[in-house]
């Protein structure tokens, strides 16, 4: 991913993949996300589309609904609702152009977090209105909820991600090395995962150690918080990935880490991997409150590491045909 070009205006640092401004006519759709959520970042840019970064939708929306217009585009889409987005997409409407959302998230999170079911009534309130076109859902399943509820919405997939180029690191001490590389709250389950390191008499790789004392006789390497280039980098320096979470939309990180030739146990909770017995029974765990489950699967998996990888590859590429349709189809519609 080339560096951002940055725009001063309103107050509000903006950041436009393309470039400038002007390099906006290549393409008849713009998309909309926060720079500091990661995961919702880096599906944006796997769309291709160009991307505009704002922690504050609505402060920025006179200048990037005038900056769209006057380029062409037609199509505004916002990617997971950050800050001052139902101001954005009122501007946007009044203004002429076509509004999609598209949320990524999962009912689990909804029945937990109150915030996040509060945006989605938000985003479908708004739908209601007019002022958003079509909601998306990356979840497919959530989709498929909604529409039972008697919602329009629509199953939009993340696409496979674009990896730069990737600098390895060379982990030191004991092997395997093992990356749990997920931020330690409570749906990402990064305790019970680095149990299952210590089972497997690992070196635990973590963005943020868990604030749990028995840990503490675990070797684990804390790399902190780091930008997407360096995230994947990290991925890629691993004997093995692990992303057994309990509640996910359409996690990326497994994607990442095979697109980077390192297997990845993650959990069966998205459409990755759902038409491939071969691939969802060695790639995929169920029982995901278990260190010994997930030890004993990643066993597994690292013992048929050099078959399962470019199966995986290969599963993507095709799966990414559906998904390249599903966004055309979503923002033209």
């Amino acid at each position: 991913m080339a560096r951002l070009g940055r725009r001063k205006s309103l107050g509000v640092d903006v950041n436009l993949s393309v470039g400038t401004w002007p390099a906006l006519t290549e393409s008849s759709v713009l998309q909309v996300c926060h720079p500091e959520w990661r995961g919702v970042r880096a599906a944006a840019y796997g769309f291709e589309d160009p991307v505009v970064e704002t922690a504050d939708a609505g402060r920025s929306a006179l200048d990037i609904v005038d900056h769209a217009r006057a380029a062409g585009v037609e199509t505004i889409v916002v990617q997971g609702f950050p800050p001052g987005s139902a101001n954005l997409l009122r501007i946007a409407r009044r203004a002429g152009m076509a509004t999609r959302c598209l949320l990524h998230s999962s009912p689990a999170q909804h029945g937990a977090e109150r915030g996040e079911a509060e945006v989605a009534e938000q985003v479908l309130a708004l739908a209601a209105e007019g002022a958003i076109g079509v909601v998306g859902f990356v979840k497919k399943g959530l989709a498929e909820m909604f529409g039972a509820l008697g919602y329009e919405t629509r199953w939009v997939p993340n696409r496979m991600p674009m990896l730069p180029g990737l600098e390895r690191v060379a982990p030191q001490g004991r092997r395997p090395h093992i990356g749990v590389m997920a931020e330690p709250f409570w749906r990402k389950n990064v305790v019970t995962q680095l149990g299952a390191v210590a089972i497997l008499e690992g070196t635990g790789h973590v963005l943020r150690r868990p604030d749990v004392g028995y840990l503490a006789r675990l070797p684990i390497v804390e790399h902190g918080t780091v930008g997407w280039e360096e995230f994947v980098g990290l991925l890629a320096s691993m004997d093995l990935n692990l992303y057994t979470t309990l509640s996910e939309c359409q996690p990326l990180t497994p994607m990442e880490s095979y697109l980077a030739g390192v297997p990845c146990l993650f959990s069966r909770t998205s459409v990755l991997f759902e038409d491939s017995p071969e691939l969802l029974g060695i790639s995929t765990l169920a029982e995901v409150d278990n260190p010994t489950a997930i030890a004993k699967a990643a066993t597994r998996l690292l013992e048929n590491a050099d078959e399962v990888i470019p199966l995986a590859q290969s599963w993507m590429a095709s799966f990414d045909q559906t998904a390249r349709r599903l966004w055309a189809e979503f923002t033209e519609a």
